[in-house]
């Protein structure tokens, strides 16, 4: 029998259960994938957040300081949100906000503040912020409605 196509002879489809199968993408999926950066000192948990992340569709960036955040905001990263500890080397969270807030280019960019130390001297100007530790489904839905509202 010869590969050549036959005269008057369709090709097999594919059903269209098993075409919607092949398609269907495993769990919920944003409709765009919405930039997060992410400034955590501590190696670890910035890497375990920004796994996670990825897993809920979104794309991350890592930052390990406030000098480092800075760095990549003048190097062009447009982050959708700034996930910011305040306790951090070289420039701090709060050092850190002051100057994003600063900038017109980046003044609008939202801020989810996770730190330990929120009791001090609660940060103003962010959208929200969260106790370390905190639970990822409380940062999944606030993540959620801030990038929805684009």
């Amino acid at each position: 029998m010869s590969d050549q196509v036959q005269p008057g002879v369709k090709p097999p489809q594919p059903k269209p259960q098993d075409e919607a199968r092949a398609v269907e993408a495993p769990g919920p999926r944003l409709e765009r994938n919405a930039r997060i950066l992410v400034v955590e000192d501590e190696h670890e948990l910035r890497e375990l957040i920004a796994q996670w992340l990825e897993t809920k569709g979104y794309v991350v960036t890592q930052a390990a300081d406030g000098q480092d955040a800075v760095e990549l905001l003048e190097a062009g990263l447009e982050p959708d949100v700034v996930l910011l500890d305040l306790s951090l080397p070289r420039m701090s969270g709060r050092e850190f906000l002051q100057w994003m807030r600063a900038q017109p280019k980046h003044e609008h960019r939202h801020v989810i503040v996770a730190s330990a130390y929120l009791d001090e001297l609660p940060p103003m100007d962010v959208d929200t912020s969260f106790q370390k530790p905190f639970r990822p489904d409380r940062l999944a839905a606030e993540l959620e409605r801030l990038t929805s509202e684009d």
